[in-house]
């Protein structure tokens, strides 16, 4: 019996429940529909207002040396000594390395020689000439004499002109035996060692043939510089000359002021940006090679555009739209053109006017026409 009764009073609950919960559902339903008609409902709104003329936008970028060169052998020998590894600082004309190169230095020695013969030859013609042109005086030679002997001349003063650019060549590959920074700046790589054998020359592409490699990178970083993609909207901030602030977060008063050194004066068609390098002075050469910034430009803007908080914002199918309050408490739903998006905040490119009140977090019950209550503001866009 008792749990006859016991699974009576369980259903008798059930049904109360299954009566109860429907009735105040509907009982809640026709509470808002009768607000709704009798103008009972209640928004909180926000007032439209205009961004700050003063603003900023920020650009990821990486930071690049201003000059940057691997450097290669200009004469096949081999390495005796190296004097600067990696993170040394050099300046222009420092010696890196030395080369040996013997092949270079006989071959020095014996166009040296060479001249010494070419120079007597020449004085021998020169004289020889002179002579021939005093006996065609005097008839005892013809003229088709004294022309060979003059072309023999001019012959021995061009051999002797061969000769000297010979040896000034090898005497250049003789300096090319020292290896020197071509400016100033810091040694990022170095893939030489004591004994090794190095091959003069590299491709117009700068990878070097098979044989020939880079001995050393040298960057110079007293100055450094920046690429970055600006959007088309914002293109009028980087023109030459326009200030930019470079932050590092992992740096400590990681703000480091540079300026628009150049811009690329047409768009990329993919992306509509265009790519601008901004130049930063790093005389202390904290900032390296590499690294990850991002690069902010100030903006004035002498009509700033408005801005309304993203949760007075409705999507439809038909676009955004807001729920706009009239003066007589009446709610407008107005469709609105969006520009950047700030997360909490969004710009509005048309469809609103300045000092328009906005419903925030419009419900449901908020359809177009329906009388509202305004409550007290929670705050105005800023």
């Amino acid at each position: 019996m008792k749990i006859i009764g016991a699974t009576i009073a369980v259903l008798f609950a059930a049904l109360i429940v299954i009566g109860v919960i429907p009735r105040l559902r509907d009982a809640r339903e026709l509470h808002a529909e009768s607000a709704s008609v009798h103008g009972t409902v209640e928004v909180t709104v926000v007032t439209v207002k205009r961004a700050s003329p003063n603003s900023d936008i920020v650009l990821p970028g990486s930071i690049e040396a201003l000059h940057e060169s691997p450097i290669y052998a200009r004469t096949t020998g081999y390495v005796t000594k190296w004097t600067t590894d990696i993170g040394a600082h050099v300046s222009t004309g420092q010696l890196l390395a030395q080369i040996q190169s013997p092949e270079i230095d006989q071959q020095s020695d014996q166009a040296k020689a060479d001249l010494g013969q070419l120079r007597a030859n020449l004085t021998l013609s020169k004289r020889t000439a002179d002579r021939w042109v005093l006996l065609a005086h005097d008839s005892v030679v013809t003229p088709q004499e004294v022309d060979e002997k003059q072309a023999a001349y001019d012959a021995a003063v061009a051999n002797l002109a061969s000769g000297e650019a010979n040896y000034q060549r090898l005497v250049e590959l003789q300096r090319f035996e020292r290896v020197t920074a071509p400016f100033s700046g810091v040694v990022t790589s170095r893939s030489v060692d004591v004994g090794n054998l190095v091959t003069a020359g590299a491709t117009l592409g700068g990878t070097g043939t098979a044989s020939a490699r880079p001995l050393f990178t040298v960057a110079g970083t007293d100055t450094v510089r920046v690429y970055v993609n600006v959007p088309q909207s914002a293109m009028s901030l980087v023109q030459a000359g326009a200030e930019a602030d470079v932050l590092v977060r992992e740096l400590s008063g990681g703000i480091f002021h540079g300026r628009v050194a150049r811009n690329a004066r047409a768009l990329d068609a993919a992306s509509r940006t265009l790519l601008t390098e901004v130049q930063i002075p790093n005389p202390k050469g904290v900032l390296l090679p590499g690294m990850y910034v991002q690069v902010r430009f100030a903006i004035t803007n002498a009509a700033p555009p408005l801005v309304i908080p993203a949760n007075t914002l409705v999507i439809r199918s038909d676009g955004p739209q807001v729920a706009l309050v009239r003066p007589d408490h009446t709610v407008h739903y107005q469709k609105v053109e969006l520009g950047r998006d700030f997360g909490d905040q969004v710009e509005v490119a048309a469809g609103l006017d300045s000092d328009a009140q906005l419903v925030v977090n419009p419900s449901d019950e908020i359809r177009e026409g329906v009388e509202v209550r305004v409550l007290p503001a929670v705050g105005d866009t800023k």
